[in-house]
């Protein structure tokens, strides 16, 4: 019996121990709870900093420049020393060419320069400007020793020609006459009779004989002793003369003669040549820059490299015909090098970003192949024609680095443009920063140790840092709410002293 009291006593001690362990477990969660529920505050001190806003990018290393080298067309290949991939220097030999087609298209060049020569010589001093048709000369404005371009700015043409025979005049009338009915025509010293020959919106056209016919002259329409109307005697069906350029110097009609065709009104000095003789100057040109590099070659037929690179593309072959040339100079693209080093990288920019982005501004550029050495650059091109990438839009942003032997085309790399900086402003962290409808605000502290709210406006931000453009300045201390300290804590109220709250002066620092 006393065994079984002793048990009953052990099992009554461990019941009250285990209450009294949760009672002290739910006093210690309420205490927690309570305490978690007050907002807990870090104090932050505003100091001078540097905001930098940066846009990055990646891209393969490109040659500066392209340069590519042709030869004349038709003339054979001797030999091709040089592959795609190549380094070259200036004077190398990176081609040569067989001598007796350089001098079969040397003689053939030098028939067709003859021919271009006599065309040439053929040009005169003096131009003369003929009737382009059959007509009547209505209207002269031209006089000897005229500028043909100031006659024809002032006046609209050297003469004006009548080709149908008619001059007409419009007038605006209500009656209603039958077309093709005749009708007399009066001006001041003189008359004619006219035709009906056209309806308009407002009234008729009118036409008559052009034979003594004034130019820009008011005319009234009568039928019988009723006016019609009145309006300005105009050309029917005009044509007008005119020239490229040049003095006057000779005028062989006057005004209501009969021309035909191609027969000669003026003559013209210092004219401008014409588009035929014009193109064979061209013609003769090309074809003697052709010929003089056939006979450079006759005397040496290396193809010599022009400057240091290297060769991108080989499009002659050994042993044969340099391909016919498909332009007029006679040339044919030949080897295409890359010069001035691997120093241009090519980034995309997003329609975000681009506007930030301007010719002259510096970069950085790091490369694969060279693991922790940072490459200078500058932006010197920014396209203005976008590539759409999914539903973003990028602009290909150009940037040039100095150049580096080390640098080889085709190396990966990234860059990084610093598009704006702002030094020695307030900055404060992004996530320190509050908005709302009204704005950007901090919680700073009154001196009776209440929190309140302060409103600031923020500049240039780099995505961790923003410059802060009023509000605050260097030495401001603001208190930002812990979330580490106090997970779950709703917003905070400002019109209250929340001196119940918990306080960590952990003043923060950033670096100027």
């Amino acid at each position: 019996m006393q065994t079984k009291k002793k048990k009953s006593r052990v099992w009554l001690w461990v019941v009250l121990a285990v209450v009294l362990t949760i009672v002290v477990g739910v006093v210690a969660l309420t205490s927690v709870a309570k305490n978690a529920a007050k907002p807990v505050y870090t104090a932050y001190t505003i100091e001078t900093g540097t905001v930098e806003r940066t846009i990055t990018g990646s891209g393969r290393l490109l040659a500066a420049d392209t340069e590519t080298l042709q030869l004349p067309g038709g003339v054979h290949v001797a030999t091709v020393p040089v592959k795609a991939g190549d380094a070259i220097q200036a004077g190398d030999v990176i081609a040569t060419l067989d001598v007796n087609s350089l001098r079969d298209l040397a003689s053939s060049m030098s028939t067709e320069l003859s021919t271009l020569d006599q065309q040439i010589s053929t040009r005169s001093d003096v131009t003369q400007i003929t009737a382009p048709v059959r007509g009547r000369v209505k209207y002269l404005p031209a006089t000897i020793g005229s500028d043909v371009l100031s006659v024809i700015g002032e006046y609209g043409a050297l003469a004006l020609l009548s080709t149908d025979g008619k001059m007409q005049v419009v007038i605006e009338t209500t009656a209603d006459l039958a077309l093709y009915s005749n009708v007399s025509v009066r001006w001041d010293g003189g008359k004619a009779t006219g035709m009906l020959y056209e309806k308009t919106a407002t009234g008729y056209l009118v036409t008559l004989t052009d034979k003594s016919t004034p130019y820009q002259v008011t005319a009234q329409v009568y039928d019988g002793d009723t006016l019609l109307g009145e309006g300005t005697l105009d050309i029917h069906a005009p044509v007008a003369v005119l020239a490229t350029g040049g003095e006057i110097t000779e005028i062989t009609v006057k005004e209501n003669s009969v021309i035909y065709a191609n027969h000669k009104l003026f003559s013209i000095k210092n004219a401008p040549a014409s588009a035929s003789y014009n193109t064979s100057f061209s013609d003769r040109s090309e074809k003697a820059a052709l010929y003089a590099q056939l006979l450079a070659y006759i005397q040496d037929p290396r193809v010599i490299a022009p400057v240091d690179g290297f060769i991108n593309e080989v499009k002659i072959t050994e042993n044969t015909d340099v391909p016919a040339a498909t332009a007029s100079d006679g040339l044919t693209d030949a080897l295409v090098l890359h010069t001035g080093g691997a120093v241009k990288l090519t980034i995309d920019a997003d329609e975000l970003d681009i506007d930030a982005v301007a010719i002259g501004q510096t970069a950085n550029v790091t490369l694969d192949a060279y693991p922790g050495e940072t490459f200078e650059a500058t932006v010197t091109h920014i396209s203005r024609i976008g590539e759409e990438s999914g539903t973003i839009t990028t602009y290909p942003v150009e940037v040039t680095l100095s150049y580096d032997e080390r640098l080889l085309e085709g190396m990966n790399g990234s860059a990084i443009i610093l598009t704006s900086k702002q030094e020695n402003v307030p900055v404060l962290p992004v996530d320190m920063i509050n908005e709302d409808s009204a704005g950007a605000y901090v919680t700073v502290k009154t001196a009776s140790g209440a929190y309140e709210r302060r409103d600031i406006t923020t500049g240039l931000s780099d995505g961790t840092n923003a410059e802060v453009t009023s509000g605050l300045v260097a030495g401001d201390v603001i208190w930002y709410l812990d979330k580490t300290a106090a997970l779950g804590v709703g917003g905070m109220n400002f019109g209250q002293n929340r001196t119940d709250s918990t306080q960590q002066d952990n003043t923060t620092k950033v670096g100027g």
